[in-house]
C-alpha cells in the first residue's frame, strides 16, 4: 500500500506455440501427469516371466484399440476408427515385438522392456526429417504405454472439471478416452501439427496448440485461469478480462470464416478467368484419406508409401500393400485418383532392414528412386517393384484411378528405367495371370498413369525431353527450395532461405510449366507451396491447375482462389 492506494501486480503472460487446431477455450489448467518412464515398477516384477507378461500385454492393447476402432466406427467417427486401428496394427508389429523381447532377454522387467522399446521405435521415426512421419512416434510411445497401463494396474488419469489440458505430447488414445466435457482445449510443449492426436482435436472441434516455448509441464500451472487462442497458437495465463472478451471476439469471427469456408466443400474452385483448378489431398494412411474426403478433396496427389515400410523388420509383402492401398481406394471412391509416391527414402530416412549405408550428406546421397537402381541391390529394386504391383492390384481389384510417381529423379536415364520397371511388373502379373490369377490377370493391363516428382534443378531444367513418355509432373517445392537455396530445409538457422517464393524458385517453377507444356504432360505441386493461400495464388498465375496439400487448408485454399 502506497498513500492508500493499492497496487495489483499483474501475473498474466503469454505462451506461444504452433497452430494445431483453431479455436477459443477459457478455463483451469490441468496437466498430465507423466507416464513412468524405465524406473517404473510392476507391481511384482519377476523377471522369469518378463518377456511373456509383457507379449500378454501389447496383445490385450491391441484388442483394446481394435475395441476402439469399432466403436467409432459404430458412432460414425471413420477417422478416429482408422487411427485407432493403425494402432493396433503397432501393437502386433514384429519389430516392437522383438524389441521388446530384447529388452527382457537384457534382464529388464516387463514394464521396463515396453518402454524401452516403445522409445527405440519412436525414436526411428522421430529422427525422420518429415513432419508427418516423425509425428507417428507418438503413437508407438501410445501403444507402449497402454500395455504398461495394463501390466501396473494405473487408468487414464482424467480432469476432474473441464480443464485446458496441458502435456509434453498427447497419446492419442489418451486424448480420445477424456470426455470432451472435459477437454476444453490442449497445449502441447513438444507434439506437431501433423500429430494423430491433433488431427483428433481439429475434427472434434478442441482449440490446440503444440510446440509452445517455455510451458511447464510439472504440474506447477494446475488451476492456474487460462485462455487458449487456438487461432494464434497462444496461450494466455491469468488473462483479464479484456483479453478474455477479446479472444472470445476472435474466435466467434474465426468460426464464422471456418463455417463459410466449409460450405463451398463440393463447390468447383474456379478462377475468375474460368479456369479450373483441382485440390488434392497429401496423405499418408486411410484415417488420412478419410479427412481428405470430408474437406472436399478431389482425389490424393501424394500418397506418402513409407508409412508401410517403418516399424517392421522386414519389407512388406505384396499382399500387406495391397490391403493398405485398398483401404485409401474404399476412403476415396472410384471417382477420386490415387497417386501412389514410391518410397522415398534413403540416409535421411532410417529403414534398418533395408541395410541402407550411412551418408554424411544424406539430402544429395542415393534417396528416392535412386535405391531402385543401385547396382547389386536386387532386393531395393523389388521392393519398388512390389509397390507397382501391389498398387495396380488393389487399383483393379477397387476400379479406382491410380498414379504412380517416383521421387528424386535427375536425369531421363532414371525416367527410361522407370518405364522399364513398370513393363516388368506388368510382365510379372501377366504371367501370374496366365496361371489361373485372375487379379494379376486384370491388374496386368489395368490404366497406370505414371509420373515423376520433379525437385532437382536439374530436372526442372529439362523436363521438356525428362517427361516424354509420361503422363505428369508433380512439383515438390520443399526439396526443390532446399536445392535451390543452397539450405539444408531441417536446419532452423537457415530457415529464412527456406523461401519458396524466392525469384530464383520461382524462376524454376515457370521453367518446369513450360517445360511441361512442350512435353505434353500434366502439372502439378505436392510441396507445400500448394498449401497457403499466398502459394496457391503464386503457383495458379503460373498456370498450373492442380495443387496437392494438407486436408486441413483446403478449405482455406479454395476460399482464396475462388474467383480469384
Amino acid at each position: 500500500m502506497a498513500g492508500g492506494i493499492i497496487i495489483f501486480m499483474s501475473t498474466s503472460r503469454a505462451l506461444h506455440g504452433v497452430i494445431g487446431a483453431g479455436g477459443f477455450a477459457h478455463g483451469p489448467i490441468w496437466t498430465l501427469p507423466i507416464a513412468g518412464g524405465a524406473s517404473a515398477e510392476h507391481p511384482s516384477p519377476r523377471l522369469d516371466t518378463a518377456q511373456a507378461d509383457a507379449l500378454a500385454a501389447l496383445a490385450q492393447a491391441r484388442a483394446q484399440l481394435e475395441a476402439l476402432a469399432a466403436g467409432r466406427r459404430g458412432a460414425g467417427d471413420e477417422l478416429a476408427a482408422e487411427i485407432f486401428a493403425s494402432q493396433a496394427l503397432m501393437a502386433a508389429d514384429p519389430t516392437l515385438i522383438a524389441a521388446v523381447q530384447g529388452a527382457a532377454e537384457a534382464g529388464r522387467t516387463a514394464v521396463e522392456a515396453l518402454y524401452f522399446a516403445g522409445e527405440e521405435q519412436a525414436a526411428i521415426f522421430a529422427a525422420i526429417p518429415d513432419e508427418y512421419l516423425a509425428a507417428r512416434a507418438a503413437d508407438v510411445r501410445d501403444v507402449a504405454g497402454r500395455a504398461v497401463r495394463i501390466i501396473t494396474g494405473a487408468t487414464t488419469p482424467l480432469p476432474t472439471a473441464p480443464s485446458i489440458l496441458v502435456a509434453d505430447d498427447l497419446p492419442p488414445s489418451i486424448g480420445a478416452e477424456i470426455p470432451r466435457e472435459l477437454l476444453l482445449g490442449i497445449a502441447l510443449r513438444g507434439g506437431s501439427r501433423t500429430a494423430h492426436a491433433v488431427i483428433l482435436a481439429r475434427a472434434a472441434g478442441i482449440p490446440c496448440i503444440v510446440a509452445t516455448a517455455g510451458l511447464a509441464i510439472d504440474g506447477s500451472l494446475d488451476g492456474t485461469p487460462a485462455a487458449l487462442d487456438g487461432a494464434s497458437g497462444t496461450l494466455h495465463l491469468s488473462p483479464n478480462a479484456t483479453t478474455i472478451e477479446r479472444l472470445r471476439a476472435e474466435a466467434g469471427e474465426a468460426q464464422a470464416s471456418a463455417t463459410r469456408r466449409a460450405g463451398l466443400r463440393g463447390a468447383p474452385c474456379v478462377l475468375k478467368s474460368g479456369e479450373r483448378v483441382h485440390l488434392l489431398a497429401n496423405i499418408g494412411s486411410a484415417d488420412d484419406a478419410v479427412r481428405a474426403v470430408a474437406v472436399g478433396a478431389e482425389g490424393v496427389g501424394l500418397l506418402r508409401t513409407e508409412f508401410l515400410l517403418l516399424e517392421r523388420s522386414t519389407p512388406p509383402s505384396e499382399a500387406e500393400q495391397v490391403t493398405a492401398f485398398r483401404a485409401i481406394f474404399a476412403a476415396l471412391g472410384a471417382e477420386r485418383p490415387l497417386t501412389l509416391r514410391l518410397a522415398d527414402i534413403g540416409g535421411d530416412k532410417e529403414v534398418p532392414y533395408l541395410r541402407i549405408p550411412h551418408e554424411a550428406n544424406p539430402f544429395l546421397g542415393v534417396r528416392g528412386y535412386r535405391l531402385a537402381m543401385l547396382s547389386g541391390r536386387a532386393d531395393l529394386r523389388a521392393l519398388f517393384a512390389s509397390q507397382i504391383s501391389a498398387g495396380l492390384l488393389a487399383a483393379a481389384a477397387a476400379k479406382a484411378r491410380l498414379r504412380v510417381m517416383a521421387p528424386m529423379v535427375a536425369v531421363r536415364a532414371e525416367v527410361d528405367d522407370l518405364l522399364a520397371l513398370v513393363a516388368t511388373v506388368r510382365a510379372d502379373l501377366a504371367q501370374r495371370g496366365a496361371a489361373g490369377d485372375a487379379a494379376a490377370a486384370a491388374a496386368a493391363t489395368y490404366a497406370l498413369h505414371l509420373g515423376v516428382m520433379i525437385e532437382v534443378p536439374a530436372a526442372a531444367l529439362t523436363v521438356a525431353t525428362l517427361a516424354r513418355g509420361l503422363d505428369f509432373v508433380s512439383i515438390g517445392t520443399n526439396d526443390l527450395t532446399q536445392y535451390v537455396m543452397a539450405a539444408d530445409r531441417v536446419n532452423p538457422a537457415l530457415a529464412p532461405l527456406q523461401d519458396a517464393t524466392a525469384p530464383g524458385v520461382v524462376a524454376l517453377l515457370k521453367a518446369i510449366v513450360a517445360g511441361a507444356a512442350e512435353a505434353g504432360v500434366e502439372v502439378g505441386v505436392c510441396g507445400e507451396l500448394a498449401g497457403s493461400a499466398v502459394g496457391a495464388k503464386l503457383l495458379t498465375d503460373l498456370g498450373i491447375r492442380e495443387l496437392s496439400m494438407d486436408p486441413a487448408v483446403i478449405d482455406e485454399v479454395r476460399e482464396a482462389l475462388i474467383g480469384a
